[in-house]
């Protein structure tokens, strides 16, 4: 609904008298700009890194408890029933606590990656707001290669600029 409202909202400026943006129009790929300056390329190994040390240390739980699981496949029918129930609660509750650490990860995972794209974010949209200023633009939208329906001569992308600028800022 929202991508609608403003792919209408965007194809409707297209056709506004040319008196109203006299200035014109940019737009800046803010996915396309994190992916390519310094500090989003480092943010990206940083939070690859932490989820791989993450799945590492996870996998080898995952691993205890398959092990686990087939010693007592291979001892069950030895077992005493109330030892049997026993170590299938005692599997159950490492079960669940492995659901719970994959689950604790990915939201760790998630809440990093967030915070680290707020903040370049947010200082791509200060320098997009400097570059529009400079080149007297009326208006800076963010767009997405996807989000693009038509593009016309007029308007400028102004990724490229922001990518060097905050590449000269934020070394």
């Amino acid at each position: 609904m929202f991508t609608t409202m403003r792919s209408v909202f965007l194809a409707s400026l297209l056709y506004l008298p040319s008196v109203a943006l006299a200035g014109g129009i940019g737009i800046v790929d803010f996915q396309k700009a994190i992916n390519e300056v310094k500090e989003g390329k480092a943010a990206k190994t940083k939070i690859d890194s932490m989820f791989a040390s993450k799945r590492e240390t996870l996998q080898k739980q995952e691993q205890e408890l398959k092990s686990k699981f087939e010693t007592y496949q291979k001892q069950k029918s030895l077992l005493a029933p109330a030892v049997q129930q026993e170590q299938e609660q005692a599997l159950m509750q490492m079960q669940m606590q492995l659901q719970q650490a994959v689950m604790q990860s990915e939201q760790e995972v998630q809440q990093i990656y967030a915070q680290e794209m707020e903040a370049l974010i947010k200082k791509m949209k200060t320098i997009s707001g400097e570059i529009g200023q400079s080149k007297s633009l009326d208006l800076v939208l963010e767009t997405t290669e996807s989000g693009v329906v038509y593009q016309g001569s007029s308007v400028v992308d102004l990724t490229p600029e922001v990518i060097k600028m905050y590449d000269s800022r934020h070394p």
